[in-house]
């Protein structure tokens, strides 16, 4: 984890705030919806209870946002009074966003959202999340393994492997000439259902628990690019307006460092 650095969220910075200012500007929606949510408690209380917790409005109040918030992701206000246990997972899912937007958060965290869900049920969630970034102007940090949703999903992509962000850029740069060993490797392991496989592309030896090298690239041990440059961790490089890579490879691809 790291022990230096800052996170500024709409002018508030959370090294000086009260933690009870960033638990209203940043909430989360998790992967398992039915593991988030209380099965012993209505989904109504379930959404009324962060204005609970912070002594918003009277009882009619929070009752008129809760049948609201339910509109807005696509369940009928009848819904309040049901238990989790009565609800498909989608409509789970789709309560925890509501919940997760109570507070008019300005960054929800959604955390591999959709990959406990069907792909017809998931393609719903994703464009609701797209509804809800346009109409209520939030921030949407995207969290998955999947590439192709994050792309469709993200303005920005940031590719990580163990805990080193070794990619990041405009989704489009990110996704269309990814320059990191790891980020190809990724886009070659999706299913091309279409056309033929490209075999031998971005191969790599199977995940291990081997730790890297003291100092070296922390996809040392998987690379089929390593050589001795790369017993010495690579520092960002940018390649391009706003594509950075932390890779000793990256130049060498003919991308003009600037």
């Amino acid at each position: 984890l790291p022990f230096t650095g800052s996170i500024h969220i709409d002018g508030h910075d959370r090294n000086t705030e009260a933690r009870p200012v960033f638990t209203r500007l940043v909430q989360a929606v998790f992967q398992d919806p039915l593991g988030a949510l209380n099965p012993k408690k209505t989904v109504g209380f379930t959404m009324e209870e962060p204005l609970l917790i912070n002594g918003i409005g009277t009882a009619a109040e929070r009752e008129q946002k809760v049948c609201q918030m339910l509109d807005t992701v696509g369940l009928d206000a009848s819904y309040r009074k049901r238990y989790p246990s009565e609800l498909s997972g989608g409509q789970r899912q789709r309560v925890c966003i509501g919940a997760a937007l109570m507070l008019d958060p300005k960054l929800v965290i959604a955390d591999e959202a959709v990959s406990a869900l069907d792909v017809s049920v998931g393609s719903q969630i994703l464009n609701l999340f797209r509804e809800i970034h346009r109409d209520r102007e939030l921030s949407l940090l995207f969290i998955s393994h999947n590439l192709n949703i994050v792309y469709y999903m993200c303005d920005r992509i940031a590719v990580m492997y163990r805990g080193y962000i070794v990619e990041q850029g405009d989704a489009d740069d990110v996704y269309q000439r990814p320059l990191h060993p790891y980020t190809k490797l990724l886009l070659s392991s999706v299913p091309d259902i279409g056309g033929q496989a490209e075999r031998g592309r971005g191969d790599a030896p199977l995940e291990t628990l081997r730790a890297p090298c003291s100092g070296a690239c922390c996809f040392y041990h998987r690379c089929p690019l390593a050589d001795e440059r790369c017993l010495s961790e690579p520092q960002p490089l940018l390649c391009g307006n706003s594509h950075l890579v932390r890779c000793w490879k990256a130049p060498s691809s003919g991308i003009l460092q600037s």
